[in-house]
């Protein structure tokens, strides 16, 4: 359940992404009368009203991704490099939704030299360490480094039906590892999702296995001279390669953010939204609104 947790961030771009596809599945097009695409405005929507529903946040904040250049990209150029298109009909979409947030009043950010990862990361800790408890809800297993002891991070599976939620101790629990390893992890195992290298021939296993034993890259790299065989000569050939991949696979926690803790405080402009709402033809998330929110404005 999504308990004990106040301020709620989600991840917009992997919300967005997966409610598109989820209604795309089944060949359902939703459009406006104006002929503005809406199905994973639909979908975003009901998504985020359950989450609000079920948790009853105080404060609500969404992040984006904006741009494949980034930083990481100058770092290493083919970083995300194999990632496909999105769908024509599902572009547009990003700028409508963003539009109905506005609306709404929810604060969002985004920002061309980072990642929505890191813009989560940064609000995440800056509200841990204003008192409140922070619940990060996303597709992406990358923020599962974000976990601590008042950040607890849902990775969708299904929807917002089927979470796995991650707080220090079941995160240890199934992989074996601190959040703060999860990033040593990708040094070594890399990650194919962003094309991040990783050594050359470890897996999963192998790293758990390493990191276990030395607990990061750097430990690792420091006392090669211990490992044996071709396992010394992997880590003495690709070290450079393998911390290049930890910087990449590290979120970003100081990033400029406009607003503050307090500018998330949850507070939904209703009259705008309806209004919003209407001109794109969604009534049906104006009247799930009506329902998870008493109106404020």
């Amino acid at each position: 359940m999504l308990k004990n947790s106040n301020f709620l961030i989600v991840d917009g771009s992997s919300l967005l992404v997966r409610a598109y596809f989820a209604s795309a599945y089944g060949g359902r097009v939703m459009q406006s009368k104006s002929g503005v695409y809406t199905n994973g405005v639909f979908g975003f929507m009901s998504m985020l009203l359950k989450a609000v529903e079920q948790m009853q946040p105080t404060h609500l904040f969404v992040a984006w991704d904006v741009s494949r250049d980034t930083f990481r990209r100058e770092l290493y150029p083919q970083y995300k490099g194999t990632r496909g298109e999105l769908p024509d009909m599902l572009h547009p979409q990003f700028d409508t939704m963003k539009d109905v947030l506005d609306s709404l009043g929810v604060p969002q950010h985004l920002d061309e030299r980072y990642e929505a990862d890191d813009i989560i990361g940064t609000l995440a800790i800056k509200a841990a360490d204003e008192g409140h408890d922070v619940l990060v809800l996303t597709g992406d297993r990358d923020a599962l480094q974000l976990v601590r002891d008042k950040v607890t991070v849902a990775i969708m599976k299904k929807g917002i039906t089927e979470m796995n939620y991650y707080t220090p101790a079941s995160l240890f629990e199934e992989w074996g590892l601190t959040a703060s390893q999860i990033i040593d992890l990708k040094g070594l195992m890399g990650d194919t999702s962003d094309n991040i290298p990783g050594v050359p021939g470890i897996g999963e296993k192998t790293a758990k296995k390493l990191l276990g034993e030395y607990g990061t890259v750097e430990n690792l790299i420091a006392n090669r001279h211990e490992l044996k065989g071709k396992m010394k000569d992997k880590i003495e050939e690709h070290q450079e390669l393998a911390r290049l991949s930890k910087v990449l696979a590290t979120i970003v926690l100081d990033v400029p953010i406009p607003q503050a803790v307090d500018d998330c405080r949850l507070s939904i402009r209703m009259e705008s939204a309806r209004d919003k709402l209407a001109e794109l033809d969604l009534n049906r998330v104006w009247t799930q609104l009506t329902k998870v929110m008493t109106p404020t404005a």
